[in-house]
């Protein structure tokens, strides 16, 4: 009779029980969602603002070169092909932000490489031929060969089918609706063996492999020597091949230092020059089971000695309770924990609650702003939310010395405009305008209560660069 009973009222308790479960792994299953859709806006977003930008940068390189086909006049052959190669430089590094990896684009990175080059070259060749003029008899120098222009005239028809070919797949990518998040899964399963069908399939890298297509039918203009060293090599990418094994464990011990323990997936691997594993975090509870709920997170750790070169967690921040100074010492303790030493606060920003911090290593009484890292701090408890180490590890230079200024403080300050307030000057080492590096004095003061930092360069005494900067360090663009 009582199991009889009982039998009866299982059901009217089990039910319940079900119901309850399908509800909270629905839920949960919403969360997922919602924090993964929530992932793919951004990352959407960012890929957009990358290709948007590609297309201006070739768009403009295309168009100094026009303008330098057309000039005789070396100051202005000299500007031009300086902006060229900047444009250039920016180009390499707006289609490294875009999920292509799966797709062959050397014929395309190499016209890059290679009008950035020339343009170098050039540019290194008219300075020293800064003291040539014109003849006294009226007679026009030409400073550029007929050799140069006959290169200039293939790079510029490169240069007009590239800037074509971007802007055209711009206007169909708003038309047919097509998402870079696409791209990225093909990109993130490229290990598999037959990846090239889904290539096929996708409408953004179908056009970009007819246009590296369409660069093999174009007559291929004529450099001399090894020009195709623009793009600089990471000094800071140093050390042996590494498994996935060994990525995994030095993932865990970067991410696993704080209070919170993750399990660490293997995604994949991004190719490339300098290939990365990509490992998705996940928040695990005592029992070694992901936290329902957790945040997602993403890890990237270099197959060539194994160092990571970003790191990013999803959350919200609702609000602030710490201040942007605190920030600033969360995020150098963070570093300094990972070994990494000597890294300096010189900016910070405050996006939705959330602090970016740029630190720079500090040598010799002297900061290096091409090892830069970027932060992401959360100002409601202080979390470190991300870590991007991309320029560090292309400019870090373990062997690096810092030679001795030519000229002092006091000399700088003097060549100085008057009107400036200068309330601060200290050596620095920052790339010019041609991507070299160069020891400045960096120069910070208030001109009618605006603050200005001024590089000059410290061999020279000419000015280097004149930035615009708020009360936290961050350049007024």
């Amino acid at each position: 009779m009582a199991d009889e009973k009982r039998n009866r009222f299982e059901p009217k308790i089990t039910i319940p029980l079900l119901t309850v479960a399908l509800l909270a792994s629905l839920a949960w299953g919403y969360s997922q969602y919602r924090s993964k859709r929530s992932w793919e806006i951004k990352a959407e977003n960012q890929y957009n603002k990358s290709f948007s930008e590609l297309a201006t940068h070739v768009g403009e390189l295309e168009t100094q070169l026009t303008k330098v086909m057309v000039s005789n006049s070396r100051p202005n052959l000299v500007k031009n092909f300086s902006d060229i190669w900047r444009q250039a430089y920016l180009s390499q590094e707006d289609m490294g932000q875009l999920p292509l990896t799966s797709v062959e684009l050397a014929k395309t990175k190499e016209f890059l490489a290679k009008v950035g080059a020339f343009s170098f070259n050039t540019v290194t060749r008219l300075n020293k031929d800064e003291n040539q003029k014109n003849d006294q008899d009226g007679k026009n120098i030409q400073y550029l060969t007929q050799k140069d222009w006959e290169t200039l005239q293939g790079l510029h028809r490169q240069a007009r089918y590239l800037s074509g070919q971007l802007i055209n797949l711009q206007e169909r990518m708003l038309e047919a609706g097509e998402k870079w998040t696409g791209v990225e899964r093909i990109a993130t399963t490229s290990m598999v063996a037959d990846v090239s069908k889904r290539l096929e399939n996708n409408k953004i890298t179908k056009s970009f492999m007819m246009m590296e297509d369409g660069f093999e039918r174009l007559p291929e203009p004529e450099m001399e020597g090894n020009l195709l060293n623009f793009k600089p090599v990471p000094k800071g990418i140093t050390g042996q091949e590494i498994s996935v094994e060994q990525a995994r464990e030095i993932a865990r011990d970067y991410i696993d230092q704080g209070t919170t323990r993750y399990g660490v997936n293997y995604e994949g691997q991004i190719k490339g020059d300098y290939p990365l594993y990509l490992f998705r975090l996940v928040e695990e509870d005592e029992k070694g089971k992901e936290r329902k709920g957790s945040a997602l997170a993403r890890i990237a750790v270099t197959g060539k000695g194994g160092h990571v070169a970003w790191m990013l967690k999803e959350r919200g921040v609702a609000k602030s309770n710490i201040s942007l100074e605190q920030a600033k010492e969360k995020a150098r303790t963070y570093l300094e924990n990972r070994n990494y030493q000597g890294m300096t606060p010189v900016g910070v920003e405050d996006f939705r609650n959330i602090a970016l911090v740029s630190l720079c290593r500090t040598a010799e009484q002297t900061v290096v702003y091409p090892e830069m890292i970027k932060v992401q701090v959360a100002l409601d408890d202080g979390e470190i939310l991300g870590t991007e180490a991309m320029s560090y590890l292309t400019f870090h230079d373990p062997k690096r010395t810092i030679s001795a200024p030519r000229l002092s403080e006091v000399e700088i300050k003097k060549r100085l405009n008057n009107h400036l307030k200068v309330e601060q000057i200290k050596k620095a080492v920052i790339l010019n305008d041609h991507f070299q590096e160069i020891l400045a004095y960096e120069c910070d003061g208030i001109l009618e209560q605006e603050r200005f930092r001024i590089f000059v360069n410290a061999t020279t005494g000419e000015e280097e660069r004149i930035q615009r900067v708020n009360a936290q360090g961050v350049e007024i663009k």
